[in-house]
């Protein structure tokens, strides 16, 4: 109290006001205030940074609810939206942090706020968290979906439009080639002069082997559709299908993500297309050959039980080939923690169709033969050993225990979250082939891929970029572009003098050597005559 009333004192003396008496609460009333201030006035003293401040922005959109649709006439069907019961982030968060990897449980709240306005405003069929690739400056969020029937049609009647506007463009620079060379031979024969014109320029016989097709939007490497952002908040973007030459050149190099989608691709082999595309290579690979399911969850059996499984079993052994679709197990009654951390991996399979080398998944002949009905079968036989031999791959559901291991680098491990209470205990996989590529399996009734990492597959040895290509020969040899040593000053005047022009005789002495010569043939002729 003694202390509370000097300050008051104090206060008033420094300030002097006129009525003491009617401000003396309110003077008591603003010394308490001052020593007391509530932990709550966050009004002025807290300073928020930039990012934060940003950050907050972006997410205040997402905790809006969400506007009510309106009636529409549309079917149904069109307006389905995508099943979101199994994209519960929180649920997987638990899991995640379980295995001791995963993002914030903030961020991963906010990226479930974030897929739910993407599926209303995408055609998305079905949608799940793929994973975060991180980059030098920003790093990507990227989201797995199926479109509709619909939308995978438009993508093929567009980019066959495409294929059919580069053929043209192909066929038209290939008729200016041959046109410049026929004119180039041309000028060769009809220019006499000096200086001597040079050698015609070199033409490359080599002859490239066909490219191969790419694969049409909802097949193969293009089956699913990816939409990436930076940032929780912005806007999703859609990915570009995927090609078999980037998917081949993505082998040969390793670059860094920049976090700029339009950022140029600057190595060797060239690449064809900006990080756009790189992203979405590297997406495709990583999950050819990272996603992953316990054994059985998934079958090849269709809905007619197991009738229909046999008469799909004989149809491949038959030589229908290799299966490419699956379905979820309705039978399926999990696996046992301990089969699911057994080292030999037999009890996790590949539930993702493998790319082979051509940057396919299934093989393309670049050089097909045309058989003639006449044939025997024994005679097409023999036609088709003389061609390529087709890339074949691992099948779908093959167990991880057939990976080949990376020289000494065994290609997954696996772990138990707790050695202690088995039966709530979680098996976690991770890839070393790609790291950062994560599964978990709760029993084998719960499981779920996702990828965090650079986008960078791993690498026995210290990588070494492709060699140049040999320098090819320019130009054939001959005596215009062989290297001779310079002539001496004497042989320059030697061959000076031996090429000098000769003098002509004066034009009376032309003369008589002519009459000489005639009259000399005259008296040959009469001594001719004489002997006969």
């Amino acid at each position: 109290m003694y202390d509370h009333l000097t300050d008051v004192l104090n206060k008033i003396l420094a300030e002097r006001p006129e009525n003491v008496i009617d401000f003396f609460e309110e003077y008591s009333r603003k010394v308490k205030e001052k020593r007391f201030k509530p932990l709550t006035d966050h009004l002025e003293d807290i300073y928020v940074s930039p990012l934060r401040y940003e950050l907050a922005r972006k997410w205040q959109p997402l905790l809006r609810p969400l506007p009510v649709d309106e009636p529409s006439t549309m079917d149904p069907e069109d307006q389905e939206i995508a099943d979101m019961t199994r994209n519960d982030m929180l649920q997987l968060q638990y899991y995640f942090e379980m295995a001791a990897f995963g993002l914030p449980r903030t961020e991963m709240f906010a990226i479930l706020l974030s897929m739910m306005r993407l599926i209303k405003k995408e055609p998305v069929v079905s949608i799940r968290f793929w994973g975060k690739i991180y980059g030098l400056y920003r790093n990507y969020l990227v989201v797995e979906t199926d479109l509709k029937e619909e939308e995978y049609m438009k993508k093929n009647e567009n980019f066959l439009e495409e294929l059919k506007l580069k053929e043209e463009a192909k066929a038209l620079e290939e008729a200016a080639k041959l046109e410049l060379a026929t004119q180039e031979i041309k000028g060769e024969e009809n220019t006499t002069g000096i200086p001597r014109p040079l050698p015609p320029e070199p033409v490359n016989l080599y002859e490239e082997e066909p490219e191969a097709p790419d694969e049409p939007a909802g097949v193969g490497v293009n089956k699913k559709v990816y939409y990436v952002c930076h940032e929780v908040g912005d806007d999703w973007i859609q990915l570009p299908e995927v090609t078999a030459k980037q998917i081949r050149v993505s082998r040969l190099i390793r670059k860094s993500f920049t976090g700029s989608l339009e950022q140029k691709v600057d190595v060797y082999p060239e690449f064809p297309g900006n990080e756009m595309n790189l992203l979405r290579a590297q997406i495709g690979r990583i999950s050819a050959g990272t996603h992953i399911s316990p054994l059985g969850f998934y079958t090849f059996g269709g809905e007619g039980g197991e009738e229909e499984e046999e008469e799909e079993a004989e149809e491949e052994e038959g030589g229908g080939g290799s299966k490419t679709t699956y379905r979820e197990n309705m039978r399926f009654e999990g696996v046992a923690i301990r089969d699911l951390i057994d080292s030999s991996m037999s009890f996790w399979v590949h539930h993702a169709l493998n790319i082979l080398p051509q940057g396919r998944t299934t093989w393309w002949n670049p050089y097909p033969q045309e058989m003639d009905e006449e044939m025997g079968e024994e005679e097409e036989e023999k036609e088709r050993k003389i061609g390529p031999e087709p890339e074949t791959g691992p099948p779908l559901l093959t167990p991880l225990s057939e990976d080949s291991a990376l020289e000494t680098i065994r290609p997954w491990s696996v772990r138990s979250s707790s050695n202690i209470m088995q039966n709530y205990a979680i098996a976690i996989v991770r890839s070393n082939i790609w790291p950062g590529a994560f599964c978990f399996s709760n029993q084998g009734k719960i499981f779920q891929n996702i990828y965090l990492g650079d986008g960078l597959k791993q690498l026995a040895q210290t990588f070494s970029p492709k060699p140049l290509p040999p320098v090819q020969q320019d130009y054939p040899i001959g005596p215009e572009i062989m290297e001779i040593d310079d002539p001496t000053g004497a042989e320059e005047e030697a061959w000076r003098i031996a090429h000098l022009p000769k003098e002509k005789p004066p034009a009376d002495e032309m003369a008589e050597e002519e009459e000489e010569e005639d009259e000399d043939d005259e008296d040959d002729d009469d001594d001719d005559d004489d002997d006969d």
